[in-house]
Protein backbone atom coordinates (compact mmCIF):
# COMPACT_ATOMS: atom_id res chain seq x y z
CA UNK A 1 0.00 0.00 0.00
CA UNK A 2 1.23 3.54 -0.74
CA UNK A 3 2.91 5.65 1.92
CA UNK A 4 0.59 8.58 2.60
CA UNK A 5 1.80 11.92 3.87
CA UNK A 6 -1.28 12.03 6.11
CA UNK A 7 -3.75 9.36 7.22
CA UNK A 8 -7.11 10.62 8.52
CA UNK A 9 -9.29 8.40 10.71
CA UNK A 10 -12.94 9.39 10.21
CA UNK A 11 -14.88 10.86 7.29
CA UNK A 12 -17.32 13.18 9.05
CA UNK A 13 -17.20 16.99 8.58
CA UNK A 14 -13.90 17.34 10.52
CA UNK A 15 -12.15 14.54 8.62
CA UNK A 16 -13.45 15.67 5.21
CA UNK A 17 -12.45 19.29 5.86
CA UNK A 18 -8.88 18.57 6.99
CA UNK A 19 -8.37 16.02 4.18
CA UNK A 20 -9.62 18.43 1.48
CA UNK A 21 -7.35 21.28 2.63
CA UNK A 22 -4.32 18.97 2.92
CA UNK A 23 -4.85 17.45 -0.54
CA UNK A 24 -5.21 20.94 -1.96
CA UNK A 25 -1.95 21.85 -0.24
CA UNK A 26 -0.19 19.13 -2.25
CA UNK A 27 -0.03 16.30 0.30
CA UNK A 28 -1.09 12.70 -0.36
CA UNK A 29 -3.98 11.87 1.98
CA UNK A 30 -5.66 8.57 2.83
CA UNK A 31 -8.96 8.76 4.72
CA UNK A 32 -10.38 5.75 6.58
CA UNK A 33 -14.11 5.82 7.39
CA UNK A 34 -15.67 2.77 9.01
CA UNK A 35 -19.27 3.34 7.89
CA UNK A 36 -20.77 3.30 4.41
CA UNK A 37 -22.31 6.69 3.52
CA UNK A 38 -25.00 7.95 3.55
CA UNK A 39 -25.63 7.08 7.19
CA UNK A 40 -27.97 8.53 9.83
CA UNK A 41 -26.31 11.00 12.17
CA UNK A 42 -27.58 13.58 14.61
CA UNK A 43 -26.35 17.19 14.77
CA UNK A 44 -28.36 18.68 11.91
CA UNK A 45 -28.25 22.35 12.83
CA UNK A 46 -25.42 24.50 11.44
CA UNK A 47 -24.25 27.90 12.74
CA UNK A 48 -23.81 30.83 10.30
CA UNK A 49 -19.98 30.89 10.46
CA UNK A 50 -20.09 27.41 8.87
CA UNK A 51 -20.95 29.17 5.60
CA UNK A 52 -17.51 30.80 5.62
CA UNK A 53 -15.88 27.37 6.00
CA UNK A 54 -17.98 25.91 3.16
CA UNK A 55 -16.93 28.83 0.98
CA UNK A 56 -13.24 28.19 1.74
CA UNK A 57 -13.74 24.53 0.79
CA UNK A 58 -15.33 25.65 -2.53
CA UNK A 59 -18.41 23.64 -1.72
CA UNK A 60 -21.16 26.28 -1.39
CA UNK A 61 -22.58 25.30 -4.81
CA UNK A 62 -23.09 21.56 -4.15
CA UNK A 63 -24.46 22.34 -0.67
CA UNK A 64 -26.90 24.89 -2.14
CA UNK A 65 -28.04 22.26 -4.65
CA UNK A 66 -28.92 19.99 -1.70
CA UNK A 67 -32.08 22.06 -1.19
CA UNK A 68 -31.62 22.28 2.59
CA UNK A 69 -33.85 24.29 4.95
CA UNK A 70 -32.61 27.87 5.43
CA UNK A 71 -32.54 29.28 8.97
CA UNK A 72 -32.22 32.86 10.22
CA UNK A 73 -32.31 32.39 13.97
CA UNK A 74 -32.98 30.37 17.08
CA UNK A 75 -35.99 30.41 19.40
CA UNK A 76 -35.70 29.55 23.10
CA UNK A 77 -38.63 28.98 25.45
CA UNK A 78 -38.55 28.07 29.13
CA UNK A 79 -41.82 26.42 30.17
CA UNK A 80 -41.19 26.88 33.89
CA UNK A 81 -40.96 30.67 33.77
CA UNK A 82 -42.77 31.32 30.48
CA UNK A 83 -39.81 33.43 29.32
CA UNK A 84 -38.77 33.06 25.71
CA UNK A 85 -36.74 34.88 23.09
CA UNK A 86 -35.92 34.58 19.39
CA UNK A 87 -32.37 35.52 18.44
CA UNK A 88 -31.80 36.47 14.80
CA UNK A 89 -28.30 36.06 13.41
CA UNK A 90 -26.42 39.33 12.92
CA UNK A 91 -25.94 41.12 9.64
CA UNK A 92 -22.61 42.69 8.77
CA UNK A 93 -20.46 39.82 10.02
CA UNK A 94 -17.76 38.05 7.94
CA UNK A 95 -20.43 35.37 7.32
CA UNK A 96 -24.09 35.64 6.23
CA UNK A 97 -27.00 36.13 8.67
CA UNK A 98 -28.42 32.72 7.75
CA UNK A 99 -27.38 29.10 7.44
CA UNK A 100 -28.89 25.65 6.83
CA UNK A 101 -30.42 22.82 8.79
CA UNK A 102 -29.12 19.65 7.12
CA UNK A 103 -29.87 15.92 7.26
CA UNK A 104 -26.35 14.76 8.12
CA UNK A 105 -26.61 11.66 5.93
CA UNK A 106 -26.75 13.93 2.86
CA UNK A 107 -24.52 16.77 4.09
CA UNK A 108 -21.64 14.53 5.21
CA UNK A 109 -21.80 12.63 1.91
CA UNK A 110 -21.44 15.90 -0.05
CA UNK A 111 -18.35 16.83 2.02
CA UNK A 112 -16.72 13.41 1.64
CA UNK A 113 -17.41 13.24 -2.12
CA UNK A 114 -15.83 16.68 -2.43
CA UNK A 115 -12.69 15.46 -0.58
CA UNK A 116 -12.50 12.54 -3.03
CA UNK A 117 -12.65 14.97 -5.98
CA UNK A 118 -9.69 16.88 -4.50
CA UNK A 119 -7.58 13.72 -4.67
CA UNK A 120 -8.13 12.26 -1.19
CA UNK A 121 -7.98 8.43 -1.28
CA UNK A 122 -11.12 7.39 0.63
CA UNK A 123 -11.14 3.88 2.13
CA UNK A 124 -14.71 3.01 3.09
CA UNK A 125 -15.94 1.07 4.99
CA UNK A 126 -12.53 0.71 6.65
CA UNK A 127 -12.06 0.11 10.37
CA UNK A 128 -8.76 1.10 11.97
CA UNK A 129 -8.09 -1.11 15.00
CA UNK A 130 -4.57 -0.05 16.06
CA UNK A 131 -1.95 2.63 15.43
CA UNK A 132 1.76 2.54 16.27
CA UNK A 133 3.96 5.64 16.13
CA UNK A 134 7.71 5.67 15.46
CA UNK A 135 10.33 8.28 14.55
CA UNK A 136 9.42 8.20 10.84
CA UNK A 137 5.62 8.10 11.05
CA UNK A 138 2.73 5.86 11.99
CA UNK A 139 1.48 2.39 11.05
CA UNK A 140 -2.28 1.80 10.94
CA UNK A 141 -3.71 -1.70 11.30
CA UNK A 142 -7.29 -2.56 10.50
CA UNK A 143 -9.71 -4.10 8.08
CA UNK A 144 -11.18 -2.87 4.78
CA UNK A 145 -13.83 -4.74 2.82
CA UNK A 146 -13.03 -8.04 4.54
CA UNK A 147 -9.28 -7.68 3.86
CA UNK A 148 -6.59 -6.98 6.44
CA UNK A 149 -5.28 -3.44 6.21
CA UNK A 150 -1.74 -2.25 7.02
CA UNK A 151 -0.98 1.33 6.11
CA UNK A 152 1.99 3.65 6.62
CA UNK A 153 1.74 7.44 6.85
CA UNK A 154 4.05 10.21 7.93
CA UNK A 155 1.33 11.90 10.02
CA UNK A 156 -2.04 10.99 11.58
CA UNK A 157 -5.19 13.06 12.06
CA UNK A 158 -7.75 11.67 14.52
CA UNK A 159 -11.17 12.72 13.22
CA UNK A 160 -12.89 9.65 14.67
CA UNK A 161 -15.54 11.68 16.50
CA UNK A 162 -16.71 10.75 19.95
CA UNK A 163 -14.80 7.45 19.80
CA UNK A 164 -11.63 9.59 20.10
CA UNK A 165 -9.45 6.80 18.71
CA UNK A 166 -6.04 8.13 19.82
CA UNK A 167 -7.01 9.64 23.18
CA UNK A 168 -9.04 6.50 23.92
CA UNK A 169 -5.94 4.33 23.49
CA UNK A 170 -3.04 6.58 24.45
CA UNK A 171 -4.64 9.12 26.74
CA UNK A 172 -7.72 9.85 28.77
CA UNK A 173 -11.20 11.29 28.52
CA UNK A 174 -12.22 13.70 31.24
CA UNK A 175 -15.96 13.94 31.70
CA UNK A 176 -17.21 17.37 32.55
CA UNK A 177 -19.05 17.15 35.88
CA UNK A 178 -22.76 17.90 35.87
CA UNK A 179 -23.20 17.52 32.14
CA UNK A 180 -24.01 13.80 32.24
CA UNK A 181 -27.09 13.50 30.06
CA UNK A 182 -28.78 11.26 27.54
CA UNK A 183 -30.33 12.32 24.22
CA UNK A 184 -33.27 10.51 22.60
CA UNK A 185 -34.19 11.66 19.11
CA UNK A 186 -36.11 10.87 15.93
CA UNK A 187 -37.33 12.45 12.69
CA UNK A 188 -41.00 13.34 12.17
CA UNK A 189 -43.04 14.31 9.14
CA UNK A 190 -45.95 16.76 9.41
CA UNK A 191 -44.90 18.64 12.57
CA UNK A 192 -45.88 22.32 12.96
CA UNK A 193 -43.88 24.98 11.15
CA UNK A 194 -43.47 28.61 12.17
CA UNK A 195 -44.61 30.98 9.39
CA UNK A 196 -42.32 33.01 7.11
CA UNK A 197 -38.79 33.88 8.11
CA UNK A 198 -39.00 31.82 11.32
CA UNK A 199 -39.76 28.52 9.55
CA UNK A 200 -36.21 27.21 9.83
CA UNK A 201 -35.51 28.49 13.36
CA UNK A 202 -33.96 25.93 15.63
CA UNK A 203 -36.17 25.78 18.70
CA UNK A 204 -35.04 24.91 22.20
CA UNK A 205 -37.81 24.10 24.67
CA UNK A 206 -36.78 23.85 28.32
CA UNK A 207 -39.11 21.91 30.59
CA UNK A 208 -38.91 20.36 34.04
CA UNK A 209 -37.28 17.15 32.76
CA UNK A 210 -34.57 18.67 30.55
CA UNK A 211 -34.82 20.28 27.14
CA UNK A 212 -35.97 19.47 23.60
CA UNK A 213 -34.40 20.46 20.31
CA UNK A 214 -36.69 21.05 17.35
CA UNK A 215 -34.89 21.36 14.00
CA UNK A 216 -37.06 21.91 10.91
CA UNK A 217 -35.54 20.44 7.76
CA UNK A 218 -36.52 20.37 4.08
CA UNK A 219 -39.30 18.15 2.74
CA UNK A 220 -41.43 18.56 5.87
CA UNK A 221 -39.04 16.56 8.07
CA UNK A 222 -38.30 17.75 11.61
CA UNK A 223 -35.58 16.42 13.91
CA UNK A 224 -36.83 16.32 17.50
CA UNK A 225 -34.69 15.28 20.42
CA UNK A 226 -35.02 15.21 24.20
CA UNK A 227 -31.92 15.79 26.32
CA UNK A 228 -32.53 14.49 29.82
CA UNK A 229 -30.42 13.77 32.88
CA UNK A 230 -28.73 10.36 32.73
CA UNK A 231 -30.38 9.65 36.09
CA UNK A 232 -33.87 10.08 34.59
CA UNK A 233 -33.01 7.58 31.86
CA UNK A 234 -31.61 5.08 34.38
CA UNK A 235 -34.67 5.28 36.61
CA UNK A 236 -37.09 4.71 33.73
CA UNK A 237 -38.33 1.12 33.64
CA UNK A 238 -39.83 1.11 30.12
CA UNK A 239 -38.34 1.22 26.61
CA UNK A 240 -36.54 4.26 25.11
CA UNK A 241 -39.63 4.78 22.91
CA UNK A 242 -41.81 4.89 25.99
CA UNK A 243 -39.43 7.30 27.77
CA UNK A 244 -39.38 9.59 24.72
CA UNK A 245 -43.20 9.68 24.56
CA UNK A 246 -43.34 10.43 28.30
CA UNK A 247 -40.98 13.40 27.86
CA UNK A 248 -43.02 14.71 24.90
CA UNK A 249 -46.13 14.67 27.09
CA UNK A 250 -44.25 16.54 29.82
CA UNK A 251 -43.14 19.32 27.46
CA UNK A 252 -46.39 21.06 26.52
CA UNK A 253 -45.02 23.09 23.59
CA UNK A 254 -43.49 20.05 21.88
CA UNK A 255 -46.63 17.99 22.50
CA UNK A 256 -48.83 20.73 21.03
CA UNK A 257 -46.60 21.46 17.99
CA UNK A 258 -46.25 17.77 17.14
CA UNK A 259 -50.00 17.42 16.73
CA UNK A 260 -50.65 14.51 14.39
CA UNK A 261 -47.06 14.31 13.06
CA UNK A 262 -45.79 10.89 12.08
CA UNK A 263 -42.45 9.50 13.27
CA UNK A 264 -40.42 8.35 10.25
CA UNK A 265 -37.25 6.97 11.91
CA UNK A 266 -36.62 4.73 14.92
CA UNK A 267 -35.85 6.52 18.19
CA UNK A 268 -32.08 6.81 18.53
CA UNK A 269 -30.27 7.13 21.84
CA UNK A 270 -26.93 8.78 22.59
CA UNK A 271 -25.28 9.11 25.95
CA UNK A 272 -24.56 12.78 25.69
CA UNK A 273 -21.63 13.11 28.08
CA UNK A 274 -19.68 16.31 27.71
CA UNK A 275 -15.96 15.58 27.85
CA UNK A 276 -12.48 16.87 27.03
CA UNK A 277 -9.83 14.50 25.72
CA UNK A 278 -6.08 14.48 26.20
CA UNK A 279 -3.70 14.44 24.49
CA UNK A 280 -5.11 16.17 21.42
CA UNK A 281 -1.67 16.71 19.86
CA UNK A 282 1.50 14.61 19.95
CA UNK A 283 4.53 13.63 17.91
CA UNK A 284 3.12 13.12 14.38
CA UNK A 285 -0.57 13.38 15.27
CA UNK A 286 -3.34 15.77 16.17
CA UNK A 287 -7.09 15.52 16.72
CA UNK A 288 -10.03 17.51 15.32
CA UNK A 289 -13.74 17.88 16.16
CA UNK A 290 -15.45 15.58 18.65
CA UNK A 291 -12.18 13.67 19.09
CA UNK A 292 -11.04 16.77 21.03
CA UNK A 293 -14.13 17.53 23.08
CA UNK A 294 -17.88 17.27 23.03
CA UNK A 295 -20.08 19.99 24.41
CA UNK A 296 -23.82 19.84 25.10
CA UNK A 297 -25.52 20.44 21.72
CA UNK A 298 -27.83 23.23 22.95
CA UNK A 299 -26.06 25.80 20.72
CA UNK A 300 -25.61 23.55 17.65
CA UNK A 301 -21.84 24.00 17.63
CA UNK A 302 -20.69 20.44 16.79
CA UNK A 303 -20.36 20.51 12.98
CA UNK A 304 -18.85 23.99 13.07
CA UNK A 305 -16.22 23.05 15.70
CA UNK A 306 -15.35 19.93 13.67
CA UNK A 307 -14.92 21.87 10.42
CA UNK A 308 -13.10 24.84 11.94
CA UNK A 309 -10.63 22.65 13.87
CA UNK A 310 -10.18 20.69 10.61
CA UNK A 311 -9.27 23.92 8.85
CA UNK A 312 -6.87 25.05 11.61
CA UNK A 313 -5.33 21.55 11.71
CA UNK A 314 -4.66 21.62 7.95
CA UNK A 315 -2.83 24.98 8.21
CA UNK A 316 -0.69 23.62 11.05
CA UNK A 317 0.09 20.31 9.30
CA UNK A 318 1.03 22.00 6.01
CA UNK A 319 3.44 24.24 7.93
CA UNK A 320 4.92 21.17 9.68
CA UNK A 321 5.48 19.43 6.31
CA UNK A 322 7.09 22.62 4.97
CA UNK A 323 9.74 22.63 7.71
CA UNK A 324 9.87 18.89 8.44
CA UNK A 325 9.23 19.19 12.19
CA UNK A 326 6.54 16.93 13.63
CA UNK A 327 7.17 17.04 17.41
CA UNK A 328 4.25 17.63 19.78
CA UNK A 329 5.50 21.10 20.74
CA UNK A 330 5.19 22.10 17.06
CA UNK A 331 1.41 21.84 17.54
CA UNK A 332 1.07 23.72 20.85
CA UNK A 333 -0.23 26.82 19.04
CA UNK A 334 -2.98 24.75 17.42
CA UNK A 335 -3.91 23.25 20.79
CA UNK A 336 -4.11 26.70 22.43
CA UNK A 337 -6.24 28.09 19.58
CA UNK A 338 -8.67 25.16 19.86
CA UNK A 339 -9.16 25.37 23.63
CA UNK A 340 -9.48 29.16 23.49
CA UNK A 341 -12.08 28.83 20.72
CA UNK A 342 -14.28 26.20 22.40
CA UNK A 343 -14.03 27.79 25.89
CA UNK A 344 -16.99 30.20 25.37
CA UNK A 345 -19.25 27.28 24.35
CA UNK A 346 -18.26 25.38 27.51
CA UNK A 347 -18.79 28.50 29.62
CA UNK A 348 -22.26 29.08 28.13
CA UNK A 349 -23.28 25.48 28.72
CA UNK A 350 -21.95 25.54 32.26
CA UNK A 351 -24.05 28.61 33.10
CA UNK A 352 -26.99 27.83 30.82
CA UNK A 353 -28.91 25.76 33.32
CA UNK A 354 -28.59 28.28 36.17
CA UNK A 355 -31.82 30.27 36.75
CA UNK A 356 -29.92 33.56 37.06
CA UNK A 357 -28.33 33.13 33.62
CA UNK A 358 -31.56 31.94 32.02
CA UNK A 359 -33.36 35.06 33.29
CA UNK A 360 -30.79 37.27 31.56
CA UNK A 361 -30.50 35.11 28.44
CA UNK A 362 -34.25 34.85 27.80
CA UNK A 363 -35.01 38.51 28.56
CA UNK A 364 -31.95 40.09 26.97
CA UNK A 365 -31.15 43.79 27.05
CA UNK A 366 -28.40 44.92 24.73
CA UNK A 367 -26.44 46.78 27.41
CA UNK A 368 -22.77 47.21 26.41
CA UNK A 369 -23.34 44.97 23.38
CA UNK A 370 -24.24 41.88 25.40
CA UNK A 371 -26.78 40.56 22.88
CA UNK A 372 -24.28 41.04 20.04
CA UNK A 373 -21.70 39.14 22.11
CA UNK A 374 -24.12 36.25 22.68
CA UNK A 375 -24.92 36.20 18.96
CA UNK A 376 -21.23 36.24 18.07
CA UNK A 377 -20.76 33.05 20.10
CA UNK A 378 -24.01 31.46 18.82
CA UNK A 379 -22.87 32.14 15.24
CA UNK A 380 -19.47 30.49 15.76
CA UNK A 381 -17.45 33.70 16.02
CA UNK A 382 -15.48 32.52 19.03
CA UNK A 383 -13.47 30.12 16.84
CA UNK A 384 -12.89 32.70 14.10
CA UNK A 385 -12.51 36.06 15.78
CA UNK A 386 -13.49 37.42 19.19
CA UNK A 387 -12.91 41.18 19.23
CA UNK A 388 -12.00 42.71 22.60
CA UNK A 389 -15.41 44.37 22.92
CA UNK A 390 -17.10 40.96 22.53
CA UNK A 391 -14.86 39.49 25.25
CA UNK A 392 -15.71 42.46 27.48
CA UNK A 393 -19.46 42.07 26.89
CA UNK A 394 -19.23 38.34 27.66
CA UNK A 395 -17.37 39.02 30.90
CA UNK A 396 -20.07 41.56 31.79
CA UNK A 397 -22.83 39.04 31.08
CA UNK A 398 -21.25 36.45 33.38
CA UNK A 399 -20.59 39.16 36.00
CA UNK A 400 -24.27 40.15 35.94
CA UNK A 401 -25.17 36.46 36.27
CA UNK A 402 -23.15 36.32 39.51
CA UNK A 403 -24.93 39.42 40.83
CA UNK A 404 -28.32 37.99 39.84
CA UNK A 405 -27.43 34.71 41.58
CA UNK A 406 -26.62 36.62 44.78
CA UNK A 407 -29.90 38.60 44.71
CA UNK A 408 -31.90 35.42 44.06
CA UNK A 409 -30.19 33.68 46.96
CA UNK A 410 -31.00 36.65 49.24
CA UNK A 411 -34.65 36.47 48.13
CA UNK A 412 -34.80 32.74 48.89
CA UNK A 413 -35.23 31.81 45.20
CA UNK A 414 -33.53 28.72 43.71
CA UNK A 415 -30.04 29.39 42.33
CA UNK A 416 -28.74 25.86 41.72
CA UNK A 417 -28.21 24.69 38.17
CA UNK A 418 -31.38 23.11 36.82
CA UNK A 419 -29.07 20.50 35.38
CA UNK A 420 -29.47 18.77 38.72
CA UNK A 421 -33.12 18.16 37.91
Amino acid sequence: SPLYDVAVIGGGPGGSTVATHLARGGLSVGLFEREAFPRFKVGESLVPATMLLLERLDILEPVARGGFQVKYGATFLDEETGFGHTFYFLRGMPWPNWTYNVPRAEFDTILLDHARKQGVQVHQPATVTAVAFDAQGVTLQGECGGERLTQRARFLVDASGRDAFVAGRLGRRRRIPNLGKVALFAHYRGADRFPGLDEGNVRVYLFDGGWFWWIPMAQDVTSIGAVIHARTARQHAGTPDDLFETMIRRCHAVHAHLGGAERVTPIHRAANFAYRNAPIVGDRFLSVGDAIAFVDPIFSSGVFIAMRTGELAAETILAAFADGRFQARRFATYERAVWRGVAPFFKFIDKYYEPAFLDLFLRPRNVFGMVRAVLNVLSGGCLIRMPLRVRFAMALLFGLTRVRTWTRRRAGLPVESRLEW
